[in-house]
């Protein structure tokens, strides 16, 4: 091939990926919008009321509001399926009237009214998120990481953005114009994302496919880390002052987050591969971000907290990608994933956040009270952590990979030829289900991975079923069984 030839492919494959790329950016646009967007209304009712709770309440409205969220997308689906567009429009308007409902509550110093605005707004970002991140289930999994990344740091540069303006300029009518900005800049990109405004069901699957158990290593790993940082969210609010100075940090450590997520889960083919990283990235993450939290008081706040908002972030974006990657691996379709793995998340990070709150304000913030905790925490997070085992077991648990077993086969009559011979060779239960394998063509490494057993296991248990049965080989076993 000649170098005009050569740079002619380079020229054409640039091409190519800027075709597949498209308009898909504006998906990860509009979801840093509009993550933007809903987290300072989390973050200003607290600043503008000072009788409240030291967050509590905040927190509580906008995690119950992700609940309501999954609800109104599963109850009203049918609805949702045939017109996309007309649910944004129509969320974007109530999300209009929200926001001037939450500021004329903190005009009014109504506490209660600026809560129950907070959960209908967090509501409202819920289900918009939903068919946000939808879209992206139509994308390779490799360009769905990519641009996760994308939004969470656009979500924390636009929220430095108005820290800035705001600080410059503290007018409550700027803030508010600011809010409505961005609202108004969410519904534009997600109008002309594409996926957004599909009316069929992006997942290669049906939303009613069967049922899957949720492993109880997943529970107790998704329990742990959303439960940790939630105590550490809430702690950060008693350990630091109520003001806008937490707030840059927590921005930034957005930004940094972002670049953490694509370096460890969406470069290059990664994606592929992104449970044992939980192990080699997310833990440590996590891990330090608590235990920089008895400095936040000493001159090291801004580090603090704004690793502590790196961790959290880097792990929910870590989240939402493996949403993705496991509806595609059990074959259900998007909706009734992404609403398990909410209905999974948000009791533990309420828990975590009303934990956090309850010891703060009843118990002394000195060095014993941070040694405690740091050490259940680190019990938490090691066990839901490592007990999952090995890499692969860890790729079949927390990627709830189906484990093949003998009764999905549907070759009936070799199913019925291993049950005689099993019956005939006298071989164990656990050796007819290997034999049914060996039937279907499996070699050893194929049965190792499939059941999550060694090699040495799977090679102890064929040469086994050999000796009984008395042949050498597989070629030997299968003519074996076609005589029965």
């Amino acid at each position: 091939m000649s170098r005009e030839t050569e740079e002619r492919s380079a020229q054409g494959a640039a091409g190519s990926l800027l075709a597949a790329l498209g308009r898909t950016p504006l998906i990860a646009a509009a979801i840093g919008t509009y993550f933007a967007w809903w987290n300072l209304y989390h973050d200003e009712g607290f600043l503008f009321l000072p009788n409240y709770f030291n967050q509590v309440e905040s927190c509580v409205a906008c995690y119950l509001g992700a609940l309501l969220a999954c609800v109104i997308v599963a109850v009203l689906r049918v609805s949702w399926r045939r017109n996309i567009r007309g649910w944004i429009t129509g969320l974007a308007i109530a999300q209009g009237v929200l926001s001037l409902l939450f500021y004329g509550a903190v005009f009014l110093h109504e506490a209660a009214l600026v809560i129950i605005a907070q959960l209908l707004i967090s509501a409202s970002f819920f289900v918009m998120l939903f068919f946000l991140v939808r879209a992206l289930a139509s994308l390779p999994l490799s360009q769905a990481g990519v641009l996760i990344a994308l939004s969470v740091g656009l979500y924390g540069l636009l929220e430095s953005l108005v820290w800035a303006i705001t600080m410059a300029a503290p007018f409550l009518s700027l803030r508010m114009a600011l809010h409505l900005l961005l609202l108004g800049g969410g519904l534009l990109l997600a109008w002309n994302a594409p996926g957004c405004g599909d009316a069929g069901p992006v997942a290669k699957t049906p939303d009613d496919a069967g049922c899957f158990r949720i492993p109880a290593p997943l529970v107790l790993h998704v329990g742990a880390y959303w439960f940790v940082f939630g105590m550490t969210h809430a702690l950060a609010s008693g350990v630091i002052p109520i003001g806008h100075d937490k707030l840059l940090p927590c921005y930034l450590g957005s930004v940094a987050a972002s670049l953490v997520f694509y370096f460890v889960f969406a470069r290059g083919d990664r994606t592929e591969r992104i449970w044992p990283r939980v192990r080699a990235a997310i833990f440590p993450l996590t891990m330090l971000s608590f235990l920089l939290l008895p400095f936040a008081n000493s001159g090291f706040t801004f580090i603090s907290i704004g690793f502590a908002q790196c961790a959290m972030d880097t792990y929910l974006a870590f989240y939402l990608l493996a949403t993705l990657a496991v509806a595609r691996k059990i074959g259900w379709g998007f909706m009734r994933t992404a609403i398990a793995a909410v209905l999974l998340a948000v009791p533990f990070i309420m828990c975590g956040v009303v934990a956090g709150d309850v010891l703060k304000v009843s118990l002394p913030l000195n060095a014993l009270f941070y040694n405690v905790l740091t050490v259940l925490a680190f019990a938490l997070l090691v066990a839901g952590t490592f007990w999952v085992g090995d890499d692969r077991r860890a790729g079949l648990v927390w990627g709830l990979e189906k484990k093949l077993s003998p009764k999905r086969f549907e070759d009936e009559e070799t199913a019925k030829r291993c049950a005689q011979a099993a019956e005939k060779f006298d071989l164990t239960k656990r050796e007819g289900e290997i034999l049914l394998f060996l039937a279907q063509g499996m070699n050893a490494a194929a049965i190792a991975e499939t059941e999550v057993i060694s090699l040495n296991t799977a090679r102890t248990h064929i040469a086994r079923i050999h000796r009984k049965m008395n042949v050498h080989n597989q070629q030997e076993l299968l003519r074996r069984l076609k005589e029965l």
